[in-house]
């Protein structure tokens, strides 16, 4: 019997708590296992017995051990003998399942199956010997108790859950589904939860087969019914299983249909019953988080129309380009009148709900102020709509922007007015800037994109917690064009050229916002205050390490580098411990029960001995006397820490370590710090060939190696490199054919 196959395991008896160990053979069937293991316990040979896996390492688990899984039985797992699933499906289940109502057998039944219900080795022989037939059957006609209508509904869930397996649909086991969903109480959520989750599982089903029950479903479960369970109190443990389920109600349905699904989830009691019962006062996992960001998508959807819809800006029967951009002499106006009396009572008070800029009295509203007019009227000149790059030339913008202006005009004047004058001194304009403020925004809450991130997480409580006057979408651009403002103070921009640079970090202020989750307008205005230029650099450059060590760890490339720059700075490590024996170092001289004096240990140039001098003084070591001199080849042991006798004489465990002199001799060291100690140690270790060394060995070889790392990835220039190797092509199916080469003759051959 091969050891790589053997498993040390242990084995709990059948209706007993004791244990025995066993050897389990991994190259026997399980048929071989399950008697060798009876006979061992003292129980009969019998097909009525199997084996559970109840314990790995520290986890406690319950499941059946297969053919397939016994391979993956490690040492130290326990097992326990238990009745085999055949056993229980021929003798205790299938036989008493549509028995007598009352009868004890039909409970233990029941009971028995909502145990096995969730094994996997329970549902492939289900599936394999197709009886899940029968217990579909049961549940599609037979009028059942709480407990029987949840272990069936677990075990059919279970079914769909199985890889490859595709529920026979000509037994309609939808409309007793549906009708648990549609007639619930308050004392069958346990039955709610998995009916709705098997209602997500057939929507989620590729097979074409399962298309008229899609159609059913969504004909039938209404979004009232469903959104009932968020709201009450009852229904805290289907709320996930709520919104998963209206999710891919709405990813299946199309058109007007979709619209309407979508319109409905965001009437303002659905987003308030979502914050309120889901979002305020829960700890959410990330599969709750992520359903949340699908459904907020899904509404934010409702925009992608506006966005994508252009108009003119010469266009003046919509609006008038007058009501939003500015003249020359309009900023000359309005800076005088902000810098004459508008400093003290402009606080930016908002007339919606709160105040966008909370600024100090003594603070300078208009950064416009500081150019004179000669000097406005000059850099305009120069830097004027003709000179412009064609990069921010605008001629239309979106619906959507044109709306979320009005918006931030409306509730917002004394910002907006601040915007207005900023964007004429320093171009682009409003218009540029507004337009590509409202695609930043949609691109990172993904407005107009075909279909969620499948792994995203990034949901917002506002888009659930705001009212139609205050909708988060026009708030948030409201807020991101004063942002804008400060960023450009922050950063100290003046010119056209850095425009790119201030969207970038808008952009990335934004980002870093939004990942906090503000949970009302105050706190996303607070989060904006607090997100500074300096934050952001400090965030890339927090991200730029973060990616090189992941590169470093990650890359097959730098893995392959790495290796080899470990194995040529190992040398200088090596090296520079040896150096230091070489150098020498005074240790207080070691007795059995004191230190006293000192000594001077040096290694020989040769690094074939180990000198060892007495001497007076710590400080001075001209005056020193040869006390042993040891070879190298005699030390037999490195003892470190608590390994040491003397290790009572020591501040620190850390600072003892002894050699061990043909296995009789001790020489005793006392160093000053751990770090010294490693390195003489390490020394040691090294001249006696010993592969141990100390956690300092590893730390600095780790250092040196990436140090130059970095340095070869300078020489990249930003290159990016690949996460994986590019294709090996294939080999040519035919060899080319090669031109043959014609004689070329000299002259003097003629």
């Amino acid at each position: 019997m091969a050891l790589l196959n053997v498993a040390k395991i242990s084995v709990e008896k059948h209706d007993s708590k004791e244990q025995f160990l066993y050897d389990l053979d991994k190259n026997k069937s399980l048929c071989e296992v399950v008697r060798d293991i009876c006979k061992k316990s003292g129980l009969p040979e019998s097909p009525v017995y199997g084996l559970k896996l109840i314990q790995t390492k520290d986890i406690s688990v319950s499941k059946y051990i297969s053919e397939d899984s016994l391979k993956d039985v490690q040492h130290m797992d326990c097992l326990k003998i238990v009745f085999s699933i055949d056993y229980l499906l021929a003798k205790r289940i299938l036989p008493y399942i549509d028995g007598e109502d009352d009868s004890l057998e039909k409970d233990i039944c029941f009971e028995d199956l909502r145990k096995l219900a969730t094994d996997q080795v329970f549902i492939e022989k289900l599936v394999e010997t197709e009886m899940y037939r029968d217990l579909v059957n049961v549940y599609e006609q037979k009028q059942l108790k709480h407990n029987e209508t949840k272990a069936l509904l677990i075990t059919i869930y279970n079914l769909f859950k199985h890889k490859g397996f595709v529920i026979d649909t000509s037994q309609d086991i939808l409309t007793k589904t549906i009708g648990i969903v549609q007639n619930s109480t308050e004392n069958d959520m346990e039955n709610v939860k998995y009916a709705l989750s098997i209602l997500y599982k057939i929507l989620t089903q590729k097979d074409r087969v399962f298309i008229p029950w899609k159609e059913q479903i969504i004909e039938e479960i209404s979004l009232n019914i469903l959104t009932q369970f968020i709201w009450n109190e009852r229904g805290k443990t289907v709320q996930y299983e709520v919104i998963s389920l209206v999710n891919a109600m709405i990813r299946l349905c199309k058109g007007e249909k979709k619209l309407q699904l979508i319109k409905e989830m965001n009437y303002k009691q659905n987003r308030d019953s979502i914050y309120k019962y889901i979002i305020e006062n829960s700890n959410l996992d990330q599969k709750m988080e992520h359903e949340l960001y699908v459904l907020q998508t899904y509404l934010l959807s409702l925009y992608r129309e506006a966005l994508e819809t252009d108009i003119n800006l010469n266009d003046n029967n919509l609006f008038n380009r007058e009501d939003f951009e500015l003249s020359a002499d309009d900023v000359k106006r309005l800076t005088i009148l902000m810098d004459f009396g508008e400093a003290d009572r402009c606080l930016y008070a908002a007339h919606s709900t709160e105040s966008i800029l909370p600024i100090s009295p003594t603070e300078r509203v208009s950064i416009a102020s500081i150019v004179s007019g000669k000097s406005f009227s000059s850099s305009y000149r120069s830097s004027g709509r003709s000179n412009m790059d064609q990069e921010f030339q605008c001629g239309t913008i979106s619906y959507l922007t044109l709306e979320a202006l009005r918006h931030y005009q409306k509730n917002f004047s004394k910002t907006f007015h601040q915007s207005q004058v900023e964007e004429k001194v320093y171009e682009p304009g409003i218009f540029v800037t507004s337009e590509r403020i409202m695609k930043m925004v949609a691109k990172l809450l993904h407005i107009g994109v075909d279909s969620p991130d499948p792994k995203s997480t990034m949901y917002q409580p506002i888009v659930f917690n705001c009212s139609s006057k205050a909708p988060f979408l026009l708030e948030l651009f409201s807020r991101s064009m004063w942002l804008l403002s400060r960023t450009r103070r922050e950063m100290k921009v003046s010119t056209i050229t850095d425009y790119p640079k201030v969207m970038q970090v808008l952009e990335k202020q934004l980002q870093m916002v939004l990942s906090r989750r503000p949970k009302d307008f105050e706190r996303l205005t607070a989060y904006m205050t607090e997100i500074t230029f300096e934050e952001v650099l400090a965030k890339w450059q927090e991200e730029k390490d973060q990616e090189f060590v992941d590169l470093q760890n990650n890359n097959a490339s730098i893995i392959e580098l790495k290796e080899s720059l470990s194995k040529e700075n190992e040398q200088y490590v090596i090296h520079q411990r040896i150096n230091v024996l070489k150098v020498g170092q005074v240790f207080p001289k070691v007795t059995e029960k004191k230190t006293g004096k000192y000594i001077f240990v040096q290694l020989s140039r040769n690094e074939k001995e180990l000198f060892i001098f007495d001497i007076k003084n710590s400080k001075y070591t001209e005056q020193m006397s040869l006390q042993d001199k040891i070879s190298i080849g005699d030390i037999t042991h490195i003892a470190t820490g608590l390994n040491c006798k003397h290790v009572r004489l020591c501040k620190s465990p850390y600072l003892a370590f002894s050699l061990i002199i043909n296995s009789e001799k001790y020489v005793n060291f006392i160093a000053d710090d751990e770090k010294m100690a490693c390195y003489w140690t390490d020394a040691f270790h090294i001249l006696t060939n010993t592969p141990r060394r100390s956690t300092y060995y590893q730390e600095e070889l780790d250092t040196i190696v990436e140090m130059d790392v970095r340095l070869k990835l300078l020489e990249l220039q930003n290159v990016v490199i690949p996460k994986v190797p590019p294709p090996v092509p294939p080999p040519p199916i035919e060899k080319p054919s090669v031109t043959p080469r014609t004689k070329i003759l000299s002259n003097n051959r003629y």
